[in-house]
């Protein structure tokens, strides 16, 4: 009776430790929408952009979770990547679930931790893809490709 209860005592650490201590490896990847000042510190964040203040929601709306596939592309910067990101059924779920929220408002795009590209919010695409034009870096689509499958594009493998 020990010797199966030390069993299974040595599964459910090991299960904890998978758990509680590994890192999900690949790229992060949220889309924050623009809320409001008055929903203070602990529900937005202030950015600059173009010269005016914005407040991106800390929580993302559309995330790693909700993109089954890549494709890179250079940017017309020609200092970064840019990439198309291709929504699962979830993930086209979690869009139209934003757009109908913020539309007309600003998402801005994170890729791990860094603002990388805003966009407008306006309408479900039929397609099921959303643009990052600008902003990731040989880094991030190598990340990309440890959770995401590439569709084409820019191999990170060959930069």
């Amino acid at each position: 009776m020990h010797s199966v209860l030390r069993i299974l005592a040595v599964l459910l650490a090991g299960a904890v430790t998978a758990l509680a201590g590994g890192k999900s490896s690949g790229a992060y990847i949220g889309i924050h929408p623009e809320g409001d000042a008055n929903e203070g510190p602990r529900m937005v964040r202030e950015e600059v952009i173009g010269g005016e203040r914005h407040y991106f929601r800390i929580s993302p709306e559309v995330a790693s979770r909700h993109f089954a596939g890549y494709s890179a592309f250079p940017a017309e910067d020609g200092a970064s990547f840019g990439a198309t990101l291709y929504l699962n059924a979830e993930g086209r779920r979690a869009v139209e679930v934003m757009c109908s929220t913020y539309q007309g408002k600003l998402g801005r795009v994170i890729v791990n931790g860094r603002a990388v590209d805003t966009l407008r919010i306006d309408r479900p695409g039929a397609d099921g893809q959303i643009i990052i034009w600008q902003g990731l870096n040989v880094a991030d689509l190598k990340s990309m490709s440890k959770k995401l499958k590439r569709v084409g594009g820019e191999d990170p493998k060959k930069l």
